[in-house]
């Protein structure tokens, strides 16, 4: 809002089809601080094109449209509005829109209109009888098409002129209550909004009408120039009586920091006040802050300079056309007109520029990502309402909806959350440690910690700190200290060593702000139901970092290993998995066993700060340390902002904050006392397996209980949790608390006396719906999430995604939502299921019709021609196969692996995988995948999964004497396990070697020794060491799913093998294997336009339809040539060889050979397939270049590809401009290498002279 009011902008745009036109119109409402729009003719055929004007300050759009490119009106209402839609009004000829809502609690009606340029009393009408029965202020404005005086409205007085619409106008005013605003304020000025050509004359046919009761409100009300279209803005600015919403906070606008020249003069400016000032006062502290304001007040200076300069031109032009405007209408001159026309093309010319850049920079941003993985095309898919905009939140029962009582409501909700409610002393915690057993650190770890931060430090973490992130209260984002790394470190570093000394950080260390995000499917009416989110300023969040960094690797010593959550090294799979064991071994138990989610209230923001210092010193973190923590927490101060509205700071005296990299460490210390008292009870019984009793499941502040006999075992545990809340702050939320029967013998009466939710099944644990069938897990949680999945299909199929960007569409959203689930749960995914899914994707990626390249081909990675879309199944079983690694590693601090074992004992469960199916082991459902997975990795590679070194000689089906498997157990005790155990290298060792080995005694070793040696003569062969045995010998590190996934080759390359064939027969050469797979996988490589890269695949691949191709698929009449209809179609034709397409190659080719100064062949290899063997003598810059121009050119062909004519010379020169504008500018924006953008600037010069 305006600094006394409402700015409401009513103006005519006679269309804005083109992106220059849409974001003109947005500049120049933004300019004049525009808070509601109502904009007439857009010409937008319907609500999609309408979407394409929410950019920059608009946050909401209600737009009415009719189908052809003409009429439609739209109200723009800018997002730090506090606006709540009541009800909506449109006609059906895109001529009305009227909206009733609420702004800032003020209930208000929006109505824009456009009317006939005819005489249509009718329309009129239709408006008095709607605008009649609808309560609130109304704000009618729009073109009328009308004037209301003829004598004082028109440069030309035509008294005999009284219309219909005139008269109906009147009646319209007088029944609702209207007044013309702008004649009430300028009663005897004559201005106009209108100008006719045709006939050389000016009128006011653009106006508000507003109720008699808004008049006292009005502040001004004033005609624009008519410059941008044939219409002069009307702008209306009204005091609703509302609250005053702040714009927003100062941020560093990071697109200073591309300024060589201002960010050096910066630097300076830094430098020159750190020597001047360290030293004047006897805090560093004080400095650092003054340093901050300092640097604040040089960014605003330099970019409101900046503003200044461009608003003082656009005022002096639209004063000038102004007088200009009102002496012709009061006698038309031609002279006077001429400049008048003049001066509108300097000030049309100033907003071209601004929108030209704006628009230049996405175009560039889209040049190299277009449909990449990515922010760009995140928001394309994302909701387009997205504002997190809170319209009305509970106060007492009752709702308040005004911006600053919302704000008043949160801030006393989270004053009083954070408000410490601590009664306990120190002897009475000391009393309650006393009584756990609590491990310490180890001394190398507490050494690490203890010593002094170093710059070195604050640099990695300053490179660590993510950009695009909001900053806190002092408006400086990461990308700042990146750019003055070198010279802040140094002195941040002495900032925070004497904070150290002094116990206290600077004051805007202590400082941050509460943005509030709400919880999905939950009533956002409650302020209990948003999620806080601490914006700190980023010079705490690198002291923050630099300790989380050091604190990280010394917590696996101190904290359990069934707390997973932000420890490094563990992983949230390995519970569930451990989980899932439980679950399957205690559901025929005789005896109840019950499943518990302990539900906590607001964790993170209840921890009380006395607690939380004591456990780290009990945990045997060193004074230093402790030290910090407690000068992090000394003093903070939150405010709350909501709705553009910033609350008072308040105190903090409890809780860890959001949004902080060291909050999530300190919670996993704060909550280890509790599940320490939880284990060490012998009144609270778990459950066995694995030869240890399992009782807990903790992912941070998630918690799972399993208890067995829960009817004692809960009351004990309640008694723990209790005390554990008494000195701690932690709560829990027993009425959102499930239960969960895990035995068939337990029954809800097992915790009937109790609040927790009886769940029968679908209990959540980390999001996933737990069930006693561990089998129906997946298939349950699946099949709830693919139903999802194609709701948000069917939505992005309205986008007009290239095949390119559907598949990233799936790699960004769809395939991090189902590898969740199959990371998560070690079960095979039901084929009916995966079949509903494939099938899903092949109709959101080829639109339902028929693909032209199958699922599996996209699947494969690029340089095998495929385009690397995820495969779900494959996943599933990569997931697998970094869970065996951990068995092969033999990680025996992994409590499923231990269950496992004692599942599979007198066999490693490694050693099961190539034996003989036994059904009660592998009746689970786990060990059975992980039999599945490992038959189908080997296969997949064509080995014998039950004759490799590592297969198990028992139980094994190849391994047979008389028929039948073998088992021989004194064998297995001592040692004998697997074939390898036999061989000496390559070599089956002999029986006395064995022997001796081994330690065989006793008799009849020798009979069984020649059995097994014939047995496995001409079964086992020499071998290397096995891709399956590589990846699994891998560090632990590097057993990663995505690294099996990325080498197992799940499909055979015969496709790429005729690819190539094909390729070698129409260019009439032998391609070598090497170069081959070079130009498979450099597809793209050398070419930095997203669209460019697609192009290049799609050629390779030949993904185009012919006249050849259509013509075999009975869709064309002939087979010839769309251009010269002489020969025959084909791929190679269409592209190469017709003789009105390899013109343009040819020109394209001589060019770039003048540019290079070498020979350029003329070589489909080169043009087509992109070979850079065909131009060996290039170094890599030069060959972009020249990539860049052949890709062009081929886009220019591809884009005439029916077309009779094509394209010319001319036409790439226009496109290579434009490339070579985008090359240049995201070589400022990324420092790019200096010599690519020397070869860049060559070409660019080259370009503009040739």
């Amino acid at each position: 809002m305006g600094s006394t009011g409402i700015n409401i902008v009513s103006w005519n745009i006679n269309g804005c089809s083109t992106p220059i036109k849409r974001k003109k119109i947005l500049n120049y409402l933004k300019s004049h601080d525009t808070d509601v729009a109502y904009i007439q003719e857009t010409h937008f055929e319907n609500e999609n094109e309408a979407v394409k004007l929410k950019r920059d300050w608009v946050g909401k759009i209600f737009h009415n449209s009719v189908s052809s490119k003409s009429r439609g009106v739209m109200i723009l209402i800018h997002k730090k509005l506090h606006f709540v839609l009541l009800q909506q009004f449109k006609d059906e000829d895109g001529r009305l829109l009227c909206l009733q809502a609420l702004i800032n609690g003020v209930k208000v009606v929006l109505c824009n209109v456009y009317a006939p340029n005819r005489d249509e009393p009718k329309f009129i009408y239709k408006i008095n009888e709607m605008l009649g029965n609808i309560e609130g202020h109304i704000l009618l404005g729009g073109d009328f098409n009308n004037v209301l005086d003829e004598y004082i409205d028109r440069s030309t007085i035509n008294t005999t002129l009284t219309t219909k619409t005139g008269l109906a106008l009147k009646s319209l005013r007088e029944d609702i209550g209207l007044e013309d605003i702008w004649r009430l304020v300028h009663p005897l000025e004559k201005e106009y909004t209108f100008y006719s050509h045709s006939h050389k004359t000016y009128s006011r046919i653009d106006y508000f009408l507003i109720s008699n009761a808004c008049v006292d409100l009005v502040v001004n009300s004033k005609i624009g120039v008519i410059a941008l279209t044939d219409h002069a803005p009307v702008e209306l600015c009204i005091n609703l009586q509302t609250e005053r919403v702040n714009r927003g906070r100062w941020r560093l606008n990071t697109s200073v920091l591309q300024d060589e020249q201002f960010v050096l003069s910066l630097q300076k400016d830094i430098e020159y006040f750190l020597q001047v000032n360290v030293g004047s006062t006897d805090r560093l502290a004080t400095v650092w802050d003054a340093l901050k304001a300092f640097v604040r007040g040089k960014c605003l200076g330099y970019c409101s300079k900046k503003i200044k300069e461009n608003k003082n031109k656009i005022k002096t032009l639209e004063e000038k056309i102004c007088i200009f405007e009102k002496q012709l209408a009061e006698k038309f001159n031609e002279t006077k007109f001429k400049e008048i026309c003049k001066l509108k093309y300097n000030l049309h010319d100033i907003y071209n520029k601004k929108a030209e850049y704006a628009l230049f920079r996405l175009k560039t941003h889209f040049y190299e990502n277009g449909e990449k993985t990515g922010k760009l095309l995140a928001r394309q898919l994302k909701k387009i309402d997205s504002q997190n905009v809170i319209t009305a939140i509970k106060k007492d029962d009752k709702l308040v909806t005004s911006s600053s009582d919302i704000n008043t409501v949160f801030k006393t909700f989270y004053q009083n959350l954070y408000t410490s409610e601590n009664k306990t002393n120190t002897k009475q915690l000391d009393e309650f440690f006393d009584k756990i057993t609590i491990p310490k650190i180890s001394q190398e770890e507490k050494d690490k910690l203890e010593t002094p931060l170093t710059e070195e430090e604050v640099k990695k973490a300053i490179n660590a700190m993510k950009t695009g992130k909001s900053p806190g209260i002092d408006g400086f984002p990461a990308e700042f200290y990146r750019r003055f790394t070198d010279t802040l470190c140094p002195f941040l570093t002495r900032v925070f060593h004497e904070a150290f000394e002094h116990g206290l950080l600077p004051p805007s260390f202590n400082q941050a702000i509460i943005s509030l995000i709400p919880k999905t499917d939950k009533d956002v009416t409650d302020p209990a139901n948003y999620r806080p989110i601490s914006l700190i300023n980023v010079d705490c969040k690198i002291l923050s970092k630099i300790l989380a960094t050091r604190l990280e690797t010394g917590l696996p010593q101190i904290i359990h290993k069934d707390q997973v959550g932000f420890i490094k090294g563990r992983s949230a799979s390995d519970n569930m998995r451990r989980l899932l064991h439980l679950l399957w071994l205690n559901k025929n138990n005789v005896d109840p066993v019950l499943a518990i989610s302990l539900d906590a209230q607001k964790a993170f923001d209840r921890v009380e700060w006395s607690f939380l210092f004591t456990a780290l010193k009990r945990f045997g973190l060193g004074d230093n340390f402790c030290h910090w923590i407690k000068i992090l927490y000394s003093k903070p101060q939150a405010a709350v902002f909501t709705n553009g509205v910033l609350s008072h700071f308040f105190d903090i005296s409890r809780s860890t904050r959001q949004g902080c990299s060291l909050s999530p460490l300190l919670f996993t210390i704060f909550l280890e006392p509790l599940a320490i008292q939880i284990r060490e009870n012998s009144l609270i019984r778990g459950v066995l397996g694995g030869g240890r009793e399992h009782k807990l499941f903790l992912y941070a502040d998630d918690i799972l209980v399993l208890s067995k006999d829960p009817a004692n075992s809960i009351t004990t545990l309640l008694e723990v949790i209790d005390e554990y809340s008494m000195y701690s702050g932690y709560k829990i939320n027993w009425q959102k608390s499930e239960a969960m029967p895990v035995s068939q013998s337990c029954s809800h009466g097992s915790v009937s006396g109790f609040n927790f939710r009886w769940m029968h099944k679908g209990m959540k644990y980390l999001g996933i719906e737990l069930d006693p069938d561990i089998e129906d897990i997946l298939a349950d949680s699946m099949g709830k999430l693919i139903n999802k999945i194609k709701t948000n299909l069917d939505k992005w199929s309205k986008l007009n995604l290239t095949l390119w960007g559907k598949v990233n569409a799936v790699k960004m959203v769809i395939t991090p939502l189902i590898n969740y689930y199959t990371g998560m749960l070690p079960i095979c995914i039901p084929q009916p299921l995966l079949l509903n899914y494939n099938n899903m994707i092949k109709h959101f990626l080829w639109d339902g019709r028929k693909p032209r390249i199958n699922l599996s081909r996209l699947c494969q990675p690029k340089k095998e021609g495929g385009l690397a879309l995820p495969n779900v199944e494959h996943y599933s079983i990569s997931f697998e196969m970094s869970r065996l690694a951990k068995h092969w590693a033999g990680k025996v601090d992994l409590d499923w692996i231990l269950i496992e074992q004692e599942l599979t004992s007198p066999f490693t469960p490694i050693e099961t995988l190539s034996q003989k199916l036994n059904k009660d082991k592998f009746e689970n459902p786990i060990l059975k995948f992980s039999k599945m997975v490992w038959l189908e990795v080997h296969r997949k590679y064509k080995l014998d999964p039950y004759v490799m070194r590592y297969s198990s000689l028992w139980n094994n089906p190849k391994i047979k004497i008389g028929k039948q498997s073998i088992y021989w157990a004194q064998w297995l005790r001592k040692g004998i396990r697997t074939v390898g155990d036999l061989f000496e290298g390559d070599v089956f060792m002999t029986f006395n070697e064995i022997k001796q080995k081994f330690k065989l005694e006793g008799h009849g070793h020798f009979w069984k020794y020649l059995q097994i040696r014939d047995c496995l003569k001409g079964k086992y062969k020499s071998q290397e060491r096995t891709p399956v045995e590589t990846f699994l010998l891998l560090p632990p590190l590097l057993c990663k799913a995505s690294k099996w996934y990325n080498v197992c080759p799940w499909a055979n390359n015969n496709t790429i093998k005729s690819l190539k064939a094909i390729w070698e027969k129409d260019l009439h050469c032998f391609i070598d294997d090497d170069i081959w797979d070079s130009i498979m996988s450099n597809c793209g490589l050398y070419v930095r336009e997203a669209k460019g890269k697609f192009i290049q695949y799609k050629i390779l691949n030949r993904y185009y339809y012919t006249p050849s191709r259509l013509y075999k698929m009975g869709i064309s009449r002939n087979d010839l040539c769309w251009k010269c209809q002489k020969a025959q179609g084909t791929l190679m034709h269409a592209l190469w060889e017709c003789p009105l397409v390899f013109p343009i190659w040819n020109n394209v080719l001589s060019y770039m050979q003048s540019w290079l100064s070498c020979n350029v062949p003329k070589s489909p290899r080169l043009c087509l397939l992109g070979d850079r063997t065909e131009v060996p003598l290039l170094n890599r810059h030069s060959f972009r270049v020249l990539n860049t121009a052949l890709v062009t050119c081929a886009c220019l062909i591809l884009k005439l590809w029916k077309d009779p004519h094509s394209p010319t010379l001319k036409m790439w020169k226009e496109k290579m401009t434009e490339n070579v504008a985008c090359e240049k500018m995201l070589g400022r924006l990324t420092s790019r290498n200096e010599d690519a953008m020397e070869q860049w600037d060559n070409f660019c010069t080259f370009l503009s002279t040739n």
